[in-house]
């Protein structure tokens, strides 16, 4: 491959011997033991079901795999299957060995999960026997029914980490077992393992060693999960987050995804697709866009135009710089319009799905993993930018739920058993005007279209957005009580939007207190499933300046001190990151959208991006 220079001309790039010169920084930004921290307030937002196989044939599986493959799973053809399964570890993760058939997992998973919540059921029915008091509840308000998981979070009851930042921030480990309890629990794991490889293992084959250890973790995390569902949902969530870290490693080969979104591309915002809103503007989103390109430049003008920018805006160079830079996944984030085409009254142009094709046969000519972002859903999922059409009347009820199970239909049938696709998005960032209820509800719909289109757990990650964390502990609640969501749907991960820089209280905190939030999202990520989407360098001037008074130098050192920050938070998430996003506009105010800047700005560095060594959850060493 050419080198990075040749590749991404007219970028620098810093790359530093690792964490060289970050005891400096750390100095120079120490965090005051008097500069508190408080929870940002809501602000309103930046602008199992058997799988069959579809009656439409994907043309990444060909016939003679069709005719072989398991009626409830569809499977990739051998060539994918080794681009999705036998991933090389890098630096980080250990060696797994090979991938379970995930027809072994779901039936494992399926049995320890039961097992674990009889055996927690058997012990306390033999507590209450024996007339032991029952635990008592830290985390649950008195008035709430200890099964019930989506009681609304408030004070001390909120599951996920909001203020008391002095906590210790390492993973709280299993508490002390048993080793009689142990045993039980190994044994009951690989009873289950045992049969679950002899009713649907290959034939003539052994059981990999590692998987007995892994099961056996499963079990002792599902245990205590069950035990901690009535007292502590802090605690539940680990448990959780520990059982789905455990059951990814027995089918997932790939590796954490380390990557950037292609914004601005295949659905416009002003940002990334500054060239066309400042030629055809004033305008604040592709609805409005795209109806004043028709008014001066007609139907056909328009659509040209837009081709236009679709052909140069990502080409192939930009997938080779982006893979010579180390990282190892793109986000694409696209309209409905783009799988579908536009609904009757929408100024969309559409469809576009050669785009999305060219870009994946980029992906798997250069070995990236691709994550494919329905950004824009039908009607909107909430009535800013993002989503393609800002409404300042917008309601919840306008996003239109079984459109956007279609759109995800059609996208999932034709990419399924593709090599680079490794996750899709169901949506990007949902109103918080849209319930908890319909929205968990179309989550459930959604995972269970694209599971039974043919995108196997151990292809496919599903990503359903939260997007800010103050709604997490309701959703996770929800989530878990009315749809036993994490059990029932592998592989799923919930995604965060980690921006440090909208709403009045961002705008008013300084550095250190910025990076002291940084450390709030850290212990976040180690309690749940989860992606962090979106972020970026972009900050507040307040959080810019430091005390030297030296213009540039002081920023520049706040911003490298940010972005190690953020990064070793982030190496948390259990799925991985995407930074907002790979090209902004050039005249834009804040270059810390942009990671072709920042690299050369000095904020990033190539190290850093690669930098896989503080991910504990890394599957396939990434």
């Amino acid at each position: 491959m050419a080198s990075y220079g040749k590749v991404c001309r007219g970028l620098a790039i810093q790359e530093d011997r690792p964490n060289v010169g970050m005891a400096r920084r750390r100095r120079s930004f120490s965090l005051s033991a008097g500069n508190g921290v408080t929870t940002p307030p809501k602000t309103p937002a930046k602008s199992r079901s058997p799988r069959r196989t579809p009656a439409g044939a994907s043309p990444y599986l060909e016939a003679s795999c069709r005719d072989c493959m398991p009626r409830r799973m569809p499977q990739p053809c051998p060539t994918t299957a080794t681009s999705a399964h036998a991933v090389s570890h890098g630096g980080g993760g250990e060696a797994l060995g090979a991938a379970l058939p995930w027809a072994v997992c779901e039936a494992v998973s399926g049995a320890i999960w039961k097992s674990a919540k009889e055996v927690v059921a058997a012990e306390q029915a033999a507590a209450v026997d024996a007339g032991a008091p029952s635990p008592k509840r830290h985390k649950l308000a008195a008035a709430a029914p200890a099964h019930d998981l989506a009681s609304p979070a408030c004070g001390s009851d909120a599951i996920f980490p909001s203020v008391g930042l002095s906590q210790p921030s390492q993973p709280t480990q299993l508490s002390q077992v048993d080793p009689t309890e142990m045993d039980a629990a190994a044994a009951q794991a690989h009873a289950a393992l045992r049969s679950a490889w002899d009713r649907l293992g290959p034939k003539n084959e052994d059981i990999p060693v590692e998987s007995f250890r892994t099961v056996c973790k499963m079990q002792q995390a599902a245990q205590r999960y069950w035990r901690d569902a009535a007292v502590d949902l802090g605690k539940a969530a680990s448990s959780v987050a520990r059982f789905l870290e455990q059951q990814r490693r027995l089918y997932w080969r790939r590796e954490t995804w380390r990557g950037v979104n292609l914004g601005g591309w295949l659905l416009l915002e002003p940002g990334p697709s500054s060239e066309l809103f400042n030629k055809y503007g004033p305008a604040s989103c592709e609805w409005d866009l795209m109806k004043r390109m028709r008014e001066q430049l007609g139907d056909e003008g328009a659509e040209r135009a837009l081709a236009s920018h679709r052909d140069r805006y990502i080409t192939e160079d930009d997938i080779r710089c982006i893979k010579a830079l180390g990282l190892n996944a793109v986000r694409i984030p696209f309209g409905y319009w783009v799988a579908m085409g536009p609904a009757a009254g929408d100024p969309y142009s559409g469809p576009g799905l050669q785009h999305l094709d060219q870009a994946l046969a980029w992906c798997k000519t250069h070995g990236l993993q691709a994550i494919l972002d329905l950004h824009g859903a039908p009607g909107g999922e909430s009535g800013e930018k993002p989503s393609g059409h800002e409404r300042k009347d917008w309601q919840w009820q306008d996003w239109r739920f079984d459109e956007s199970v279609a759109a995800l239909e059609v996208v999932a049938a034709r990419y399924r058993g593709h090599p680079a696709v490794s996750g899709i998005s169901v949506c990007n960032e949902p109103s918080e005007k849209v319930p908890t209820a319909p929205l968990c509800h179309f989550y459930d719909r959604a995972v269970r279209a694209i599971r039974e289109a043919g995108m196997a757990p151990d292809e496919v990650a599903i990503i359903l957005p939260v997007y800010r964390t103050e709604r997490l502990d309701e959703v996770w609640r929800l989530w878990s009580r009315e749809y036993d969501g994490f059990a029932r749907h592998a592989n799923v991960a919930f995604d965060l939007h980690l921006y440090h820089c909208f709403g009045t209280w961002w705008e008013r905190q300084g550095l250190a207190s910025q990076l002291r939030m940084t450390k709030r999202h850290r212990k976040i990520l180690r309690r749940v499933p989860a992606v962090v989407g979106e972020w970026s360098l972009a900050l507040a001037p307040q959080a810019r300046r430091c005390d030297d008074g030296d213009g540039q130098k002081e920023e520049d050192q706040a911003l490298r001190a940010f972005a190690e920050a953020q990064l070793e938070a982030y190496s948390q998430a259990s799925h991985g990151w995407f930074f907002w996003t790979w090209r902004d506009c050039p005249l834009f105010h804040q270059p810390g959208w942009d990671l072709r800047k920042c690299l050369t700005m000095r904020w990033l560095s190539k190290n850093q991006l690669t930098d896989t060594r503080s991910s504990p959850k890394s599957v396939g060493g990434g």
